[in-house]
């Protein structure tokens, strides 16, 4: 066993490391070749078996730095095939820190189900879905590693995520559209309290109503009275 899956096989979760182990496989049978050095960088083009593709890795021994134009590890945190080959013809014996993820080791992953399981009254605060989330992740994640190489299964992927997002947005809207509708039948809105009042319950009259009561009455009185009821006096000249 080359020094370099013996490392991986320590440090990565059992489903990383049969991924892994794949693209180890593919790497042994690329061929590989030098098109440039400049001081400790070397430049590769790695060819597949079959001849069918090939891609360019750029390769730095003294800071451990391999890069390849094919982005596997910029995209799902592992080396591919090409940059596996390099370091394997260069007799590198384990896989640069740098190019490990902490979420795919043994380590992470113990720590995490030994944090459920210890600290179970604050799980059950947070909610019983966390233990679900993240075995649910694990599956979705390694569906795709499965789909990243084959066009057809990228697209069937995609579809299912459009399919599956409409799906549960439309009944995470039918939800809240239910609990909108049990709240507003269960509130009775009630006709305000009122006020009891003295006497028959009328209206108070305000100051200038009641002040235009007292001139209409006055003028009343004074036209009641009929012409030549008054006696006039008699002035003398």
């Amino acid at each position: 066993m080359a020094g370099i899956v013996r490392h991986t096989s320590e440090v990565y979760t059992l489903t990383l490391f049969k991924e892994f182990n794949k693209e180890f496989m593919k790497g042994i049978s690329a061929t590989s070749t030098l098109i440039g050095e400049h001081d400790t960088t070397r430049f590769y083009r790695v060819t597949s078996l079959m001849g069918d593709s090939s891609n360019e890795v750029i390769f730095d021994s003294s800071m451990e730095l391999i890069i390849c134009d094919y982005l596997k590890f910029e995209r799902f945190g592992m080396l591919c095939c090409h940059s596996l080959r390099i370091l394997l013809i260069n007799s590198v014996q384990r896989i640069p820190d740098a190019y490990i993820k902490n979420r795919w080791t043994k380590i992470v992953k113990s720590k995490v189900w030994d944090k459920f399981g210890k600290v179970t009254s604050l799980a059950e605060k947070v909610g019983k879905n966390i233990p679900w989330r993240y075995e649910i992740t694990r599956k979705f994640y390694n569906l795709v590693l499965r789909a990243e190489e084959n066009e057809d299964a990228i697209m069937i992927i995609e579809e299912s995520h459009k399919r599956d997002s409409l799906a549960i947005d439309a009944l995470n809207s039918t939800k809240n559209v239910d609990v909108l509708t049990d709240a507003s039948s269960s509130t009775k809105i009630l006709d305000p309290t009122r006020s009891k009042t003295k006497g028959r319950g009328k209206r108070a009259k305000c100051h200038f109503e009641t002040s235009k009561k007292k001139k209409v009455g006055t003028s009343n009185s004074i036209q009641s009275k009929e012409f030549g009821t008054t006696t006039l006096k008699q002035h003398l000249f």
